[in-house]
């Protein structure tokens, strides 16, 4: 167990962009988004109280922290110029994409418009109406809605309530049409209760979720055996007088509908990721791309994806830059997977 403060950006992708190391400590730059520069020790830097569970159950953090050893060596390795397999990279880039905050607080975001266009689905008072009908006028449902108001009243013999259900059954749909509207004002009702408390339940249930999937397997082998069949795995290399920022955010992706997003995906079906970007030290970075792609990005358009995805900081080896300034003023200004309204009616879209 590492304590209870956890870190969602881990120190082995950090260290490579340090400053200045005083034994085993190492500290970087960092640009946060209102706090602006400072000189963090990476051991406070990318941390949260609990990220990955409370004391009560320390499994997961314990199985982050043990795997951190094998990917430390394959940034360690990329660093020193060698060249581990594609599936090791993978492996580093698939583990880093989904442990960060940045991922938690999408999956968190997302919730909410799942839930909006289930609402709008749920709340269509024409398929409520619909539905309803169809319920009440199946033969099992008809049963059982006559038989609960005939026990409803005083007991009777068996022989008595099926002469009970003899005699209403042919009342039945006299009963539903004369009722419709209340009967349908009652299931909105109802539904529109149990759709507001899923609401207000959303963001935990979206973090129980991201810690279940995560739980499962903190370095995901099936992702990143999926992208070394789909993607070429290289290492890009700075040019010289320029050089690679660490956004908070890890990992960053570019799709084939020319935007730009987290490693996650993307909820419009169509589109796919083409360029996967993780820089692993000021002057080297692991580009994955899609073979057919002729896209070729600049030092400067990686940073500016990195920093535009990242929740609250990124790290830079300079001191100063107006560059470095315009790019902490982009923190936060892209949607990590799309936005709230494209999200609910892609799922409204797909739904139909």
């Amino acid at each position: 167990m590492a304590g209870r403060r956890h870190h969602y950006l881990p120190q082995l992708i950090q260290r490579p962009f340090a400053f200045r190391q005083s034994g085993k400590e190492f500290y970087v730059r960092a640009y946060h988004r209102t706090r602006g520069r400072f000189t963090p020790n990476t051991a406070g830097l990318g941390k949260e109280l609990d990220f990955y569970g409370g004391p009560e159950d320390t499994s997961l953090d314990d199985a982050m922290t043990s795997g951190e050893g094998e990917l430390a060596k394959v940034v360690q390795a990329l660093n020193r110029g060698e060249h581990p397999s594609p599936i090791e990279m993978a492996t580093l880039v698939c583990a880093l994409a989904f442990r960060t905050k940045a991922m938690r607080d999408a999956l968190a975001g997302m919730m909410p418009a799942i839930v909006s266009a289930l609402r709008i689905k749920v709340l269509d008072i024409s398929r409520i109406r619909r539905d309803l009908l169809a319920s009440l006028n199946d033969p099992k449902e008809r049963k059982r809605q006559i038989f609960q108001a005939i026990d409803s009243g005083p007991p009777q013999s068996r022989e008595q309530r099926a002469k009970a259900y003899a005699a209403l059954l042919p009342a039945w749909k006299k009963y539903v049409s004369a009722r419709e509207d209340e009967l349908v004002g009652q299931a909105w009702a109802t539904a529109s209760l149990v759709m507001d408390k899923i609401r207000s339940e959303a963001t935990n249930m979206a973090q129980a979720s991201y810690l279940e999937v995560l739980s499962r397997d903190p370095t995901v082998p099936a992702r990143a055996r999926k992208l070394v069949e789909e993607m070429v795995f290289t290492v890009i290399q700075a040019p010289e007088g320029q050089s690679f920022i660490l956004g908070d955010c890890g990992p960053v992706a570019r799709f084939s509908d020319g935007k730009s997003r987290l490693v996650l995906g993307a909820v419009n079906q169509d589109a796919d990721i083409e360029h996967i970007f993780l820089p692993i030290s000021p002057s080297r970075c692991i580009h994955a791309r899609v073979p057919s792609s002729t896209w070729w990005p600049s030092a400067a358009e990686i940073n500016k994806i990195s920093a535009s995805l990242s929740v609250e900081f990124f790290i830079s080896d300079r001191e100063s830059g107006e560059d470095l300034e315009a790019l902490r003023e982009s923190i936060g200004t892209l949607d990590p997977v799309d936005s709230e309204e494209d999200i609910i009616q892609e799922l409204l879209d797909q739904a139909e």
